[in-house]
């Protein structure tokens, strides 16, 4: 009986394995490893880095400090003597140095005004918190943090309002504006618990109304009328009924 296997090809297959396995070792033992080469002599010795973040980072004298891997210090708050978080704290932009946000923290939680900026300096979002105050449970990664409570303002670039409305522990609750950069209202109705209720109404960048909608007091949505842009009927929809549409 003679074999089936090539010679040949078998030694190509091991030729191959080997040249992996070997590509896999040079790349181990001359490879960069961050944290020890390159290093910027701007971030100290003993920080460590994260390779989730990006962020050299170090706790000690009564801070918590984060530095990019260029050297820019882009965190910086106060800790307490469990470590965590406490006292008012800033974010910077890793390029230029700007601060991107900033507020108190208590005991690892955001606490009172916080105040959010475009890379520019301008002012984006004025958000309210209040330490250990949730109502919101949190199952995904989110930019929310859960204890956001009372007044939030989000802005344009150029100054102008886009958005307010209110907070309860985490929750979105109360009336709410959006508004179009010209100051023209682009959407108004009410919350609670995160949910709409009552009537919401929709306009376009002219101001004509867009849309309206009923939802109960449970946030189910009741009805929604849709209106063209000259003001004349759309479409009426209502709960288990058929659409009716001009």
């Amino acid at each position: 009986m003679t074999s089936t296997s090539t010679p040949t090809k078998d030694y190509s297959i091991w030729i191959f394995v080997c040249l992996l396995f070997l590509v896999f070792l040079v790349g181990i033992v001359f490879g960069p490893c961050k944290g020890s080469v390159d290093r910027p002599t701007s971030i100290p010795k003993d920080a460590n880095f994260d390779k989730k973040t990006n962020y050299y980072q170090k706790t000690g004298e009564g801070l918590y400090r984060e530095w990019y891997e260029n050297g820019n210090l882009v965190t910086t708050v106060p800790v307490n003597t469990l470590g965590q978080p406490d006292g008012f704290g800033k974010k910077l932009n890793y390029l230029d140095g700007n601060t991107i946000m900033e507020g108190k923290m208590v005991n690892g939680e955001r606490d009172g005004l916080w105040k959010f900026y475009f890379s520019d300096g301008k002012i984006y979002i004025e958000q309210n918190y209040k330490v250990g105050y949730r109502k919101k449970q949190l199952w995904i990664q989110s930019s929310e943090i859960g204890n956001e409570n009372g007044a939030y303002f989000r802005y344009f670039r150029n100054g102008r309002l886009n958005e307010k409305g209110f907070f309860d522990g985490g929750l979105r609750t109360g009336d709410w504006v959006r508004y179009y950069p010209d100051t023209k209202v682009e959407a108004k109705g009410s919350y609670s618990e995160d949910k709409k209720i009552g009537e919401w109404f929709y306009y376009y960048p002219t101001g004509v109304k867009e849309a309206s909608e009923l939802y109960s007091e449970s946030g189910e949505l009741l009805s929604r009328n849709t209106y063209y842009p000259n003001g004349s009927t759309w479409c009426i929809v209502k709960q288990n009924k058929t659409p009716e549409c001009n």
